[in-house]
């Protein structure tokens, strides 16, 4: 089948094939490849993407685009908020025929509020890489929440998946089967969720699933602060988590709340997610018919998340929520996210289990590995 998720040991391969230039291994995850920020940045007017056919060399020369140039920016380099900075990025690529390619942010970066989006020589889409590609990539970085200071040539941001042909997102009978044999979505007992057999029909036809927002708890989300303390990514254990979020009460009886542009929530879902290794799952970033708003800035999830052999235990998913042009109400069991499913080309080495940094069932466990962490009481 066409359009699947090369896995970890394929993406291996690709690096000693020389499709992947300058990579480590060592940043292979089940489905994806952690790219890591070079040393020279570009602090932008604005965010851009190449005409079709168009070098990024040539972008590069707009002066519309680009405000300065830091050619070697040393050991450490500032993010300030709200700025918008262009890095190459360490690894190149040099894809064969059949092998195309997708960019995504590391959920660590997104729970920060890091915005990043990838270009390439001559595709007019971001985060995209056509097959047969070969040359540079660039990431457009920015801090929307916390100003960040990262390490040169050392810092990860985004992940690179890669697919056997043009990806396919499951559809159809292969997706009606594998919802009646082995459930994706529960509930919070760990029990399948039932769909009505409109819902389903209409799941199958479109490939398309959904997350809602759980405000079912004592608070309903938390939010990010306005101090805008920095945090440095190359530190591990270091800030309190409350030192930068806060929790988000219910008012009254209802369980809603309403987000402000600017204002930057993690929202978790009511469903868990139950992934078995042989499949991967994409979240949509935009979805217009849910609002207007951004549901997050990191949409891969990684086969075997929330997976346990002969267990229906699953995982949440939390969201970086966003409104954009006007406040946005959201509600308790509000559909928040749209993501489709993809079929590994075959199950993975490494178990994402082994490797997940987030528990999510506390603030402490939702955040990157640069914030304090506590055990889970039991």
């Amino acid at each position: 089948m066409a359009g699947e998720v090369l896995c970890d040991s394929e993406i291996k391969e690709l690096i000693v094939n020389g499709a992947i230039k300058n990579a480590d291994a060592n940043l292979v995850n089940p489905s994806s490849l952690d790219l890591r920020l070079g040393k020279q940045a570009r602090r932008l007017l604005g965010c851009g993407l190449p005409m079709h056919g168009q070098m990024i060399e040539a972008l590069l020369l707009n002066k519309e685009y680009v405000d300065t140039v830091v050619e070697d920016i040393g050991h450490r380099f500032y993010l300030e908020a709200n700025q918008l900075y262009l890095f190459n990025l360490v690894e190149s690529l040099e894809l064969p025929k059949g092998i195309s390619a997708r960019v995504f942010n590391k959920s660590g970066r997104g729970r920060i509020g890091t915005s990043v989006r990838t270009i390439c020589d001559g595709m007019p889409y971001f985060d995209n890489v056509p097959q047969m590609y070969g040359g540079h990539l660039f990431a457009e970085v920015s801090a929307t929440a916390f100003p960040e200071l990262i390490t040169p040539g050392e810092t990860a941001m985004p992940q690179i998946r890669f697919y056997d042909g043009t990806p396919e997102a499951l559809k159809g009978l292969a997706l009606k089967v594998l919802l009646e044999q082995d459930p994706v979505l529960l509930d919070k007992n760990g029990k399948p969720i039932e769909f009505s057999r409109k819902d389903l029909d209409n799941i199958c036809d479109s490939g398309v699933l959904s997350f809602s927002a759980d405000f079912s708890g004592e608070f309903l989300a938390y939010r990010a602060r306005k101090e805008r303390k920095n945090i440095d990514l190359s530190k591990k254990d270091e800030y309190l988590p409350e030192d930068f979020f806060e929790e988000v009460k219910p008012k009254g009886k209802e369980r809603s709340l309403v987000v402000h542009p600017g204002d930057f929530y993690l929202i978790h879902s009511m469903e868990r997610i139950r992934l078995n290794p042989r499949m991967a799952a994409e979240i949509a970033e935009h979805s217009t018919e849910l609002g207007d708003m951004k549901s997050h800035y990191a949409g891969l999830i990684n086969c075997g998340h929330g997976y346990e052999q002969g267990k229906l235990t699953g995982a949440n998913i939390v969201f970086e929520v966003r409104a954009r042009d006007s406040p946005i109400l959201i509600q308790h069991g509000q559909k928040i996210a749209l993501f489709n499913l993809y079929k590994m080309s075959k199950a993975p080495e490494i178990k994402y289990s082994q490797v997940q940094s987030t528990g999510f069932y506390c603030l402490a466990s939702i955040l990157p590995t640069q914030f304090k962490k506590k055990e889970k009481k039991e």
